[in-house]
């Protein structure tokens, strides 16, 4: 048998093994909490990121820095001018926007723990959207960014940042900072500085006296909510609407089959065209757009969401306030008070949205290049359309359209598999998206007309259904009036596009198999977690056997058992 000092010496053993093993255990998830911790940290530390009222800013966030923020040239500098020490990367990356080979653009350094920042913010939020509304098309774009000192404060020490807020200015291609006086800061001011020129401030009344003249007189209608009287979206309300659409019908379009008054799982079909739709809004919405957060969760939860509108729905509330940030209206632009106008208009938002991220993300993607394709985005739009748009007129005219080769898109998607496309075939979406917007503000204007009774040429219709309108890009028609297709795809990026650099992260596809059970399920995932608790208690039970028979030596064999 197994003498005193033995079976203290393994018991002892067996315990500083388990205390090593709990104390790894611990140290595991300390690291975890501390580095989630350090993320929400620096994620309460930026005024705007998270702020779905003020996607008009460009809030700096190191992670999404695009590449020529940091050059081997300024490693190699700094070692020379720090022999012997270690070279510190993120200390000498200079963000894209202080850099030359950008247009006029206005830079706020911030704390966010300055009562002065946070009251200033709304103002900055507010002179940004006018600058966007007011900017004429033939001039360049102006972008408003943001840098939170709390998080990058060796750039603001690099810039000799003083107070807060300190805001600058650049004129195109300039790297020379002229500082604006915050407290006298306009949309005026501001263009003087940066070298651009402004339209007459935009008045609003006359949309409200427009509407109090009743029904008879006549507005030319557009899908997007504009009118050639009405008011003029900002890209903010534009995301609004979209981000507001998109919700929307994930919580009112997706489970629409019943099954003894319960909403059935999709099938198939509506499996694969969700599934498509999703992994496109992945890769091709702006990756700085809050409305991510939703669809990576959902993308993350695909087999649990597409099983059970519960699961559904639960994700949204989840999302429901960062993405939507309390609206639950469309604009005043889009809805018109008419909440079915305004979930077409948003839905139509997103997917012009979704046409100009084709062109500018369609390097970002890797993996699944089958779905990154002209063609894989017109149908997968077309799928989604027919399957979920709770709009059978509208699902009826588009998928139609699309079935007989609409605006000619089976030859404009082709793209060539075995090289790499032409740069401007991926054009092809968003101009054949345009198209098909025109095409359908003229059968709203004909439907409008004749409720009205009104009887006009076809070459009026056209003129009133024309977008956009000459009011809001004077570069789209020549003096013919025929159609410039670079300056709509510009007016288009302008109106759809979010400022500063957007191709910086990429995204990873993985290829879908739908040939497996469609709806694995809830009783398959409890399965398979029960037989993971099993099989572990039994290892756990088998472990503590052993232990504890070589500790107290009970395996031995008597010495009588010999004899």
């Amino acid at each position: 048998m197994m003498g005193p000092d033995k079976k203290h010496h393994s018991g002892g053993r067996w315990r500083r093994r388990t205390t090593a093993l709990f104390l790894l255990c611990y140290l595991l998830l300390l690291s975890c909490e501390t580095a989630q911790s350090r993320d929400a940290d620096d994620r309460s530390r930026l005024l705007y990121a998270d702020d779905p009222g003020a996607t008009i800013i460009l809030e700096y966030q190191l992670h999404n820095a695009p590449s020529k923020d940091y050059s081997g040239d300024e490693q190699k500098k700094a070692a020379k001018n720090q022999p012997g020490s270690e070279y510190d990367e993120e200390r000498h990356i200079k963000p894209y926007f202080l850099m030359p080979d950008n247009g006029p653009r206005v830079v706020q350094y911030y704390s966010p723990w300055s009562g002065h920042c946070q009251f200033f913010k709304s103002k900055y939020i507010d002179l940004a959207k006018e600058m966007n509304l007011r900017l004429p098309d033939e001039q360049p774009e102006v972008n408003f960014h943001a840098v939170s000192c709390s998080v990058y404060h060796w750039i603001c020490m690099q810039n000799n940042v003083k107070e807060f807020p300190t805001i600058v200015a650049f004129t195109a291609d300039s790297v020379v900072p002229q500082l604006l006086n915050e407290k006298k800061l306009t949309a005026e001011s501001i263009a003087k500085t940066v070298g651009v020129q402004l339209n007459a401030p935009v008045v609003m009344e006359h949309y409200a006296e427009s509407e109090v003249e009743g029904n008879d007189a006549f507005r030319a209608v557009d899908i997007l909510g504009a009118s050639l009287n009405g008011l003029i979206r900002t890209r903010d309300a534009v995301y609004k609407d979209a981000a507001l659409s998109f919700t929307h019908a994930l919580q009112t379009g997706i489970f629409t089959k019943q099954i003894y008054g319960q909403a059935a799982p999709l099938d198939s079909a509506q499996r694969e065209a969700f599934s498509d739709w999703i992994d496109l809004l992945y890769w091709a919405l702006p990756p700085t757009w809050i409305l991510h957060t939703l669809i990576n969760d959902i993308r993350n939860n695909i087999d649990s969401v597409m099983f059970s509108e519960e699961n559904l729905l639960f994700m949204v509330e989840k999302h429901q306030d960062v993405v939507n940030g309390g609206n639950v209206r469309w604009s005043e632009q889009c809805g018109k008070a008419d909440d079915r106008a305004g979930y077409s208009c948003g839905l139509w938002s997103l997917l012009h949205i979704i046409s100009i991220g084709v062109i500018e993300r369609h390097r970002a993607v890797l993996g699944a290049q089958d779905e990154v394709s002209t063609k894989f985005v017109g149908q997968t739009m077309r799928n989604y359309i027919e399957h979920f748009f709770d709009c059978a007129q509208c699902q009826e005219y588009f998928v139609g359209m699309f079935d007989t080769c609409g605006f000619n898109h089976c030859r404009r998607f082709k793209q060539p598999q075995k090289k790499l496309p032409p740069p401007e075939s991926w054009e092809e979406v968003a101009l054949w998206l345009w198209e098909v917007h025109n095409d359908v503000n003229v059968k709203l204007v004909e439907a409008e007309l004749k409720r009205k009774g009104s009887v006009h040429t076809l070459e009026h219709q056209l003129s009133l259904a024309a977008w956009p309108p000459a009011g809001e890009c004077k570069t789209c028609r020549d003096v013919n009036g025929k159609w410039d297709k670079a300056a709509v795809l510009g007016h288009l990026k302008k109106e759809y596009w979010p400022g500063g650099v957007q191709n910086f992260r990429f995204v990873v596809l993985k290829k879908k198999d739908y040939s497996k059970d469609e709806s694995p399920g809830i009783l398959s995932g409890l399965l398979e977690n029960l037989f993971f608790l099993g099989f572990s208690a039994a290892i756990v039970m088998w472990c503590t056997r052993k232990k504890y028979v070589s500790f107290t030596g009970r395996h031995k064999k008597r010495d009588h058992d010999y004899v």
